[in-house]
């Protein structure tokens, strides 16, 4: 089973949330993403065995079964993957990277269109990236 963990950051920890499963929401917080993968499955494992689950797929899920797919806020993004430049990102993106930097601190908000432009320009980089030949 493959599900998809929403990842943010608050006040210094990350925290992670399934959603789109009918009667549940599994949240939990964690240092890492691998804690918060660990934590949701037992989560889910818990809820699976002592609640029952409305959710048919749910029923037999195993927590060793289940993968994930992650989706970040922008804070997370760059807390997890501090090698990564918010001015590199910004510039790569083409937007100003002190709105960047507002966005990131979580005092603006991008637009769908402006979090699209960031996104490409991550996947962008990812990109050229695995090109990279060291002799």
């Amino acid at each position: 089973m493959k599900l998809t963990i929403i990842i943010e950051k608050s006040e210094g920890e990350l925290w992670g949330r399934i959603e789109n499963v009918p009667d549940y929401l599994p949240v939990t917080s964690g240092k890492t993403v691998e804690e918060i993968e660990q934590n949701l499955r037992e989560l889910i494992e818990d809820y699976t065995e002592n609640e029952g689950s409305a959710y048919q797929e749910w029923k037999s899920v195993k927590a060793s079964d289940i993968q994930f797919d992650h989706v970040y806020d922008l804070s997370a993004f760059f807390e997890v993957f501090d090698d990564v430049k918010v001015a590199g990102i910004a510039r790569r993106a083409g937007i100003n990277p002190s709105l960047v930097r507002h966005y990131v601190a979580g005092t603006k908000y991008p637009s769908p269109q402006q979090a699209k432009r960031l996104e490409m320009a991550i996947h962008e980089l990812g990109e050229k990236l695995r090109e990279v030949v060291l002799a």
